[in-house]
Protein backbone atom coordinates (compact mmCIF):
# COMPACT_ATOMS: atom_id res chain seq x y z
CA UNK A 1 0.00 0.00 0.00
CA UNK A 2 1.14 3.11 -0.87
CA UNK A 3 1.94 5.87 2.45
CA UNK A 4 1.63 9.73 1.71
CA UNK A 5 3.43 11.41 4.09
CA UNK A 6 1.06 14.75 4.07
CA UNK A 7 -0.58 16.95 1.17
CA UNK A 8 2.28 18.68 -0.45
CA UNK A 9 0.40 21.38 -2.21
CA UNK A 10 -3.05 22.61 -4.18
CA UNK A 11 -3.19 23.48 -7.79
CA UNK A 12 -6.17 25.93 -8.69
CA UNK A 13 -7.70 26.62 -12.51
CA UNK A 14 -8.20 29.91 -11.76
CA UNK A 15 -9.73 32.85 -14.37
CA UNK A 16 -7.44 35.49 -13.34
CA UNK A 17 -3.90 34.25 -11.53
CA UNK A 18 -3.20 38.21 -11.10
CA UNK A 19 -6.26 38.97 -9.28
CA UNK A 20 -6.30 35.49 -7.31
CA UNK A 21 -2.27 35.90 -6.42
CA UNK A 22 -3.40 39.72 -4.81
CA UNK A 23 -6.21 37.76 -3.02
CA UNK A 24 -4.00 34.92 -1.65
CA UNK A 25 -1.08 37.34 -0.70
CA UNK A 26 -3.17 39.82 0.63
CA UNK A 27 -5.60 37.86 2.74
CA UNK A 28 -3.52 34.59 3.56
CA UNK A 29 -0.33 36.12 3.94
CA UNK A 30 1.54 33.27 1.44
CA UNK A 31 4.74 34.54 -0.06
CA UNK A 32 5.54 34.77 -4.13
CA UNK A 33 7.85 31.65 -4.62
CA UNK A 34 7.93 31.97 -8.45
CA UNK A 35 5.84 33.81 -10.73
CA UNK A 36 6.42 32.03 -14.20
CA UNK A 37 4.42 34.64 -16.28
CA UNK A 38 4.62 33.09 -19.84
CA UNK A 39 2.43 30.17 -18.46
CA UNK A 40 0.39 32.44 -16.34
CA UNK A 41 0.99 30.73 -13.37
CA UNK A 42 2.28 31.30 -9.79
CA UNK A 43 3.63 29.27 -6.90
CA UNK A 44 2.87 29.99 -3.43
CA UNK A 45 4.04 29.44 0.13
CA UNK A 46 3.19 30.15 3.74
CA UNK A 47 6.92 30.00 4.02
CA UNK A 48 8.47 26.50 4.95
CA UNK A 49 8.38 24.78 1.35
CA UNK A 50 8.90 25.26 -1.92
CA UNK A 51 4.66 26.00 -2.70
CA UNK A 52 2.06 24.80 -0.68
CA UNK A 53 -0.57 26.71 -3.54
CA UNK A 54 -0.27 27.33 -7.07
CA UNK A 55 -2.77 29.00 -9.32
CA UNK A 56 -2.62 28.47 -13.26
CA UNK A 57 -5.07 30.55 -14.91
CA UNK A 58 -6.82 28.14 -17.34
CA UNK A 59 -10.11 28.26 -16.27
CA UNK A 60 -12.81 30.21 -18.21
CA UNK A 61 -15.93 28.89 -17.28
CA UNK A 62 -18.14 29.82 -14.33
CA UNK A 63 -17.12 29.55 -10.69
CA UNK A 64 -18.36 25.80 -9.27
CA UNK A 65 -21.20 25.09 -7.90
CA UNK A 66 -22.13 23.28 -4.58
CA UNK A 67 -23.19 20.21 -6.44
CA UNK A 68 -20.18 19.66 -9.37
CA UNK A 69 -17.74 17.00 -8.41
CA UNK A 70 -14.29 18.89 -7.52
CA UNK A 71 -13.24 20.26 -4.79
CA UNK A 72 -14.94 21.40 -1.68
CA UNK A 73 -12.59 23.26 0.34
CA UNK A 74 -9.17 23.75 1.24
CA UNK A 75 -7.91 24.44 4.95
CA UNK A 76 -5.21 26.96 6.49
CA UNK A 77 -4.46 26.70 9.89
CA UNK A 78 -3.83 29.23 12.34
CA UNK A 79 -2.04 29.16 15.58
CA UNK A 80 -4.94 29.81 17.83
CA UNK A 81 -8.32 30.65 18.35
CA UNK A 82 -7.74 34.57 19.21
CA UNK A 83 -5.73 34.49 15.28
CA UNK A 84 -9.30 32.61 14.22
CA UNK A 85 -11.06 35.37 16.14
CA UNK A 86 -8.53 38.40 14.33
CA UNK A 87 -8.84 36.82 10.83
CA UNK A 88 -12.60 37.15 11.00
CA UNK A 89 -12.61 40.60 11.77
CA UNK A 90 -10.18 41.49 8.94
CA UNK A 91 -11.55 39.73 6.37
CA UNK A 92 -14.92 42.03 7.38
CA UNK A 93 -12.97 44.80 6.96
CA UNK A 94 -11.52 43.80 3.62
CA UNK A 95 -15.37 43.57 2.79
CA UNK A 96 -14.81 39.79 2.40
CA UNK A 97 -17.82 37.68 3.18
CA UNK A 98 -17.84 34.84 5.59
CA UNK A 99 -20.31 31.90 4.21
CA UNK A 100 -19.87 30.19 7.77
CA UNK A 101 -18.76 30.22 11.51
CA UNK A 102 -18.58 26.35 12.15
CA UNK A 103 -17.59 24.97 15.75
CA UNK A 104 -16.24 21.16 14.96
CA UNK A 105 -15.17 18.82 17.60
CA UNK A 106 -11.36 19.02 16.63
CA UNK A 107 -11.37 22.55 15.21
CA UNK A 108 -12.55 25.88 15.21
CA UNK A 109 -13.43 27.36 12.11
CA UNK A 110 -14.68 30.15 9.42
CA UNK A 111 -15.35 29.79 5.48
CA UNK A 112 -15.01 32.55 2.55
CA UNK A 113 -14.80 32.30 -0.86
CA UNK A 114 -11.69 33.30 -2.76
CA UNK A 115 -12.11 35.51 -6.40
CA UNK A 116 -13.34 32.04 -8.17
CA UNK A 117 -15.33 31.08 -6.13
CA UNK A 118 -13.55 28.53 -4.25
CA UNK A 119 -13.95 27.39 -0.55
CA UNK A 120 -11.53 28.52 2.01
CA UNK A 121 -11.39 27.78 5.67
CA UNK A 122 -9.17 29.10 8.42
CA UNK A 123 -9.11 27.05 11.37
CA UNK A 124 -7.12 26.23 14.63
CA UNK A 125 -7.19 23.51 16.58
CA UNK A 126 -9.03 22.41 19.67
CA UNK A 127 -7.24 19.11 20.65
CA UNK A 128 -4.04 18.27 20.64
CA UNK A 129 -4.32 14.63 19.79
CA UNK A 130 -6.73 15.45 16.71
CA UNK A 131 -6.41 12.11 14.90
CA UNK A 132 -7.51 10.38 18.30
CA UNK A 133 -9.90 12.90 19.25
CA UNK A 134 -11.35 12.48 14.98
CA UNK A 135 -11.82 8.99 15.26
CA UNK A 136 -13.84 9.26 18.68
CA UNK A 137 -15.72 12.14 18.23
CA UNK A 138 -16.30 12.76 14.53
CA UNK A 139 -16.61 15.73 12.49
CA UNK A 140 -19.28 17.97 13.96
CA UNK A 141 -20.44 21.00 11.82
CA UNK A 142 -22.24 23.40 14.91
CA UNK A 143 -22.27 26.97 14.14
CA UNK A 144 -20.47 29.30 16.50
CA UNK A 145 -20.45 32.49 17.93
CA UNK A 146 -17.21 33.71 16.69
CA UNK A 147 -16.84 36.07 19.43
CA UNK A 148 -16.95 33.06 22.32
CA UNK A 149 -16.37 30.17 20.25
CA UNK A 150 -19.21 28.92 21.76
CA UNK A 151 -21.75 26.30 19.81
CA UNK A 152 -25.24 28.55 18.97
CA UNK A 153 -26.96 25.58 17.00
CA UNK A 154 -26.60 22.35 16.02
Amino acid sequence: MIQARKLGHVVLKVRDVEKSKEFYTRVLGLKVAYDQKEWGAVFLSVGEQHHDLALFQLATGEAPTESQPGLHHMAWQLGSFAELQAAYRELRELGIPVDATIAHNVTRSIYFADPDGNRVELYCDMVERGFEAMQTLGPRRDHMDIETGEVVSR
